[in-house]
């Protein structure tokens, strides 16, 4: 569909038009309906087998990699596929480091015994269980490797687990950093199920869900200046290990591929979060710790109901900076007094003005409802009487606009969060933030916004489209924060002066288009975009100009593949190649 799209849209003019508005109509109707289901047991029969590289004897790059393994009284049943998965893998250059805490004599005999098949295997039997952390430290100090690889006796590996590593390694030596898809494995070992498509090095996502956890591979060196796991985080080693050493490093890599199999073994954290509760407790500990040390004035907070799930909550100073929320409309003042009267009725933010901005209004309901709104002095009414374009009438906005932050807005949205302006605001304040933007949802209560994501539909789409709040998908959960490449224009904060270190919004991009472009911009500076869902609004959606689909002028996606090409020929790097870039709901492709 991709190549497709970049040969119809180049067309001269006539023929444009109709191919277009055709292209526009298929791409709907893929995105909204959905591509038929494909099952984890089909991607895995029909697409798994072409993900794999080279064979890693070619690679000039060989390092040792050593995987640590941490045992206490590891059944059998478990312990024997995690040595095969390492026995069987197609990279050979491998060490092997268990430190056995077991306190059954029998199991921890099995353990030692099975050891010796091979000399790449060290062994240590620990006197005593120290804990996870401890325990695991102690089979760091085997460790030969320039790599270290973390992986929990009761789980197994992909035989290709390593030599994508080395595959990573091969392309970038510098790289620190490694991690990769999973799935679960069911407890007998006879069943793979439940995957987890992860995006590419996403510090937003990080910060409320420990969404890396394995295949997790580290530079050697980086894990001693960090100095190993600490045991005050047991339950969340991990979690505090990635948040300290993606402070020291940033070269970070994804490898889009399940290497890992994580067993839903009884007592499992992959089974039941909810039986290792000081997990989440620790968790929360860590994050805390980290926004220290970071220097950012936050309050770490675990999410009621899900988990080991977090959020920073952003402690904006005592003297609020001003914001200024932007408003284009024409007419539909139902709508208009709907959005504005919920903005000043449940905001809790004090230090805000509206910008509204009237374009060609012509009905008299206008008139008297804009003679009300003068009374109040939060209000500013502004015209801009000249042939509709989104972006040009935000970019006027910003030039009347007295505020630090920009907050654009659609007319057909109502405000859902009181606090809503604090969350935004909260996350742009932020040092190398581009756009944040919230959770909208139809009047359904489905999702109409969690974030853009390139290429979705041929262009760009809204992931989780139509899905529900909390809902688990392929790709994690729809309501966790996400790094993202765009948000939408319908509502989007942003710094004033980063806002204007990038030129506003293009203004050939009259209807389309603008807000994404906005943001690749932004993305392109260094900086970061983010959806935020604990701002939630709801949006009744193109009530202004009316059908997306059917006024978008085909030369809007002409100028957008400017900005779009690179990522429709390379990908978004936060949406996973192994899922459906057709499907807004989010599933797994159907083709290699």
């Amino acid at each position: 569909m991709r190549k497709r799209l970049e040969v119809l849209l180049p067309l001269h003019t006539k023929r444009r038009k109709v191919v277009g508005k055709l292209y526009r109509l298929t791409a709907g109707w893929l995105v909204r309906r959905g591509a038929k289901p494909v099952s984890y047991d089909k991607w895995m029969r029909q697409c798994e087998p072409a993900l794999w590289g080279q064979d890693a004897k070619k690679y000039a790059y060989r390092p040792l990699i050593s995987i640590v393994v941490p045992t206490f009284n590891t059944p059998t049943a478990y312990w024997q596929p995690l040595l095969a998965s390492v026995l069987s893998q197609t990279y050979d250059n491998w060490q092997l480091c268990v430190a056995d805490a077991s306190t059954d004599a029998a199991c921890s005999a099995a353990i030692q015994q099975s050891c010796k098949i091979d000399r790449r295997i060290s062994y240590v039997r620990l006197t005593k269980n120290y804990g996870i952390s401890r325990n695991t430290n102690h089979a760091l100090k085997l460790v030969n490797g320039e790599f270290v690889a973390l992986l929990d006796h009761d789980d197994t590996l992909s035989e290709h687990a390593l030599a994508e590593v080395v595959r990573v390694l091969n392309i970038d030596r510098k790289t620190d950093i490694m991690y990769s898809d999973e799935d679960k494995l069911s407890d007998d070992g006879k069943r793979r199920l439940l995957p987890f498509f992860k995006p590419d090095w996403s510090p937003e996502m990080l910060l409320g869900i420990n969404y890396i956890t394995h295949f997790l591979v580290i530079r050697t060196t980086l894990l001693k200046q960090v100095g190993g796991l600490r045991p005050k985080f047991d339950g969340a080693q991990d979690y505090d290990l990635l948040l300290r050493a993606t402070e020291k490093s940033n070269r970070i890599v994804h490898i889009p591929k399940i290497l890992y199999h994580w067993r839903l073994a009884r007592g499992s954290t992959a089974k039941r979060v909810s039986e290792k509760d000081y997990a989440t407790i620790a968790g929360r500990l860590a994050l805390e710790e980290a926004l220290k040390r970071r220097g950012i004035k936050a309050e770490a907070r675990e999410i009621i109901d899900r988990p080991t799930n977090y959020r920073p909550v952003y402690t904006l100073p005592d003297k609020q900076p001003k914001v200024s929320i932007i408003i284009p409309f024409k007419d539909k003042i139902e709508y208009l007094r709907q959005c504005v009267s919920s903005i000043s009725e449940k905001s809790t933010y004090q230090n805000y003005e509206i910008l509204l901005i009237a374009n060609n209004c012509t009905e008299s309901a206008t008139t008297n409802y804009l003679k009300e709104l003068q009374r109040n002095p939060i209000c500013r009414i502004l015209e801009w009487n000249h042939p509709y374009n989104f972006a040009a009438i935000n970019n006027y906005g910003s030039t009347k606009a007295k505020g630090s932050y920009l907050v654009f807005l659609n007319n057909d949205t109502k405000i859902l969060t009181p606090n809503w302006i604090e969350e935004l605001i909260g996350v742009a304040s932020q040092p190398n933030i581009g756009a944040v933007g919230p959770m909208l949802f139809y009047p359904n209560n489905l999702i109409q916004h969690a974030g853009v994501v390139l290429g979705m539909g041929g262009m760009a789409g809204h992931v989780f489209r139509f899905r529900h709040q909390d809902e688990w998908t392929d790709f994690g959960l729809t309501s966790w924060p996400r790094n993202v490449l765009a948000v939408t224009g319908a509502c989007l904060a942003v710094k004033a002066r980063n806002f204007d270190l990038v030129g506003g919004f293009d203004e050939r991009l009259r209807i389309g288009g603008n807000d994404v472009a906005l943001c690749i911009s932004l993305y392109e500076k260094g900086l970061r975009n983010v959806f935020w869902p604990f701002a939630a609004l709801m949006h009744y959606e193109n009530i202004s100009v009316g059908s997306y689909d059917e006024n978008v002028p085909i030369e809007d996606y002409n100028r957008s593949l400017h900005y779009y090409r690179p990522y429709l020929k390379n990908g978004d790097p936060y949406f996973n190649p192994n899922l459906d870039i057709m499907n807004e709901q989010v599933g797994l492709r159907s083709k290699p």
